[in-house]
């Protein structure tokens, strides 16, 4: 049970991500959790590695635009990004774990044959980066309700595009009730709250369902609203998988155009899907491939204090080409 419980405060607190702007929110096992558990769990799920830097290319796609639903811009667009996070372990008593998070992520933009039938508010040809930086508190603490174990997390974001201010404060705060915990299956469920501008819904529903489908170690992992995957190892230190993850990026603005509010963010809601390979260097080192399509589900410009269904600005986009490399470090 206690193993049970250490795997659903993971889990749990990973799955903020969603709506944290991909911060790795994951809770690092108590200190009496042996090590090879902490280690069979991160290599299952990469949000809960110590380390992660990723590198990723999107093929070319087109973009349309409305403003305030009137068609504003279209052209074409080619994007790369650069993400990184570091898991930091704080401390940890009587079933109560704080960590922080620190979160960086680089967005490489080329925007190329723009046509802008509303006039008075261009958007040009040309290439541009923004950056984003965040720091995340975690909290959580397990517990029971009725005899029934109960994992509760509390999740506070502070996300800026440069060191000297905050640009947006993000809370999560849910609850997870661990099912079932078996060698071969487990099954947990949930609610995570979000108080977040950028986010499309207030109340997400949690589930982690793990199964070992054949004897070979071909594993199913559903974790949603993070991803779903079917994993096989192929040699000790070798594994393939195919699946779909989805992340969720943000990037301020200030664009000094009295068409356009003095500031705004840029926010995405992407699926990444399609096949990959890990292979693991010695004891902490892994190394990543992948690739497929990544489809933008929302593209969405938010006033600063506004609300997701306030955006004056919303893209739609082609699904595009990606192919990506990670670099991550599990727990040590």
């Amino acid at each position: 049970m206690k193993f049970k419980i250490i795997v659903v405060v993971m889990l749990l607190s990973s799955a903020c991500a969603y709506a944290q702007n991909m911060f790795n929110m994951s809770s690092l096992p108590p200190a009496d959790t042996m090590r090879e558990e902490a280690q069979e769990l991160a290599i299952r799920y990469p949000s809960l590695r110590q380390v992660s830097i990723t590198a990723s290319i999107f093929g070319s796609g087109t973009f349309d635009s409305d403003l305030h639903e009137k068609s504003f811009a279209s052209g074409k667009s080619q994007n790369a990004r650069i993400s990184s996070f570091f898991a930091i372990p704080i401390t940890q008593w009587n079933g109560n774990v704080i960590s922080a998070t620190i979160y960086h992520n680089q967005q490489f933009f080329n925007v190329s044959e723009v046509n802008n039938p509303l006039p008075g508010t261009p958007v040009s040809n040309g290439d541009f980066n923004e950056s984003t930086l965040g720091l995340s508190l975690n909290f959580s603490r397990t517990d029971a309700i009725f005899h029934t174990p109960v994992v509760y997390s509390a999740v506070f974001t502070a996300i800026s595009d440069n060191l000297k201010s905050v640009k947006r404060f993000n809370f999560n705060g849910s609850i997870v009730f661990p099912l079932k915990h078996t060698a071969d299956v487990s099954l947990s469920l949930g609610a995570l709250v979000q108080i977040d501008p950028s986010a499309p819904f207030p109340v997400l529903p949690l589930v982690n369902y793990y199964r070992r489908l054949t004897n070979t170690g071909l594993h199913l992992i559903l974790d949603l609203p993070q991803s779903v995957t079917l994993k096989q190892p192929v040699s000790k230190n070798a594994w393939i998988y195919v699946g779909s993850t989805a992340n969720t990026f943000t990037s301020f603005y200030r664009p000094n155009n009295p068409s356009l509010p003095e500031h705004f963010s840029y926010n995405t809601i992407e699926f990444k899907s399609g096949p990959g390979v890990e292979y693991l260097f010695g004891k902490f080192l892994m190394l990543g491939i992948s690739g497929g399509i990544n489809t933008i589900a929302s593209a969405a410009f938010i006033a600063k204090a506004d609300q997701y269904h306030d955006a004056f600005v919303k893209n739609t986009n082609k699904a595009s080409p990606y192919g990506e490399l990670r670099i991550s470090l599990l727990p040590f």
